[in-house]
């Protein structure tokens, strides 16, 4: 059973306190797995988009595809990371939820309780991606001690457990917030 605290809400006084439950770090784990999900299902789009492309360029093989579209299929294959980025501050600063946020109801809230809105949304997917920056660092770090397998796996091993670690600090956390949420200033809830 998750966390409880109770806010007071403000103006005038006239409404009375409520209650948050925190999200327990078990149905964030689901839901972010829902969300991985999604997150092919995007990709997987975007990549047959750009495939059908070069495909109905190439009458079905029958020819060489165009030069433009082959370019169409890079630019389908680029927009992937921005599409993923929006589907997490769409969802975010539409709701509070994502796709699968929203199916085991949870809900992402500013630390207060209040909507996270559209600036709380920017916050929280900037604070997400500090993770995809450590992965990075360390795939760079990698490439860069390329030359002694040993000390290019350190670095990735040391980058992705860094990372790791961020996410799993919501299951110690009395709140259970991870790193992107302390990051934000934001709180994940269970809708009651």
């Amino acid at each position: 059973m998750g966390a409880e605290a109770t806010m007071e809400t403000r103006g005038g006084g006239r409404r009375p306190a409520y209650r948050l439950h925190y999200a327990s770090f078990e149905s964030r784990v689901a839901a972010g797995a829902l969300d991985v999900l999604v997150m092919f299902i995007i990709a997987a789009l975007l990549v047959t988009a750009g495939s059908l492309i070069v495909l109905i360029s190439s009458d079905f093989e029958r020819v060489e595809p165009s030069a433009t579209a082959l370019s169409a299929f890079w630019v389908c294959v680029g927009l992937i990371p921005l599409a993923l980025v929006l589907y997490f501050f769409v969802g975010f600063a539409w709701k509070g939820q994502t796709v699968g946020a929203a199916v085991m109801q949870l809900m992402v809230v500013r630390s207060d309780g209040r909507p996270l809105g559209v600036l709380g949304a920017m916050a929280r997917v900037i604070g997400q991606l500090f993770y995809v920056l450590l992965a990075g660092i360390g795939v760079v770090a990698a490439y860069a001690l390329r030359e002694s397998a040993l000390l290019a796996g350190l670095a990735l091993g040391v980058a992705f457990v860094l990372a790791a670690a961020g996410i799993l600090w919501a299951a110690f956390d009395r709140h259970r917030r991870t790193l992107h949420d302390r990051l934000a200033g934001t709180i994940v809830v269970r809708l009651v």
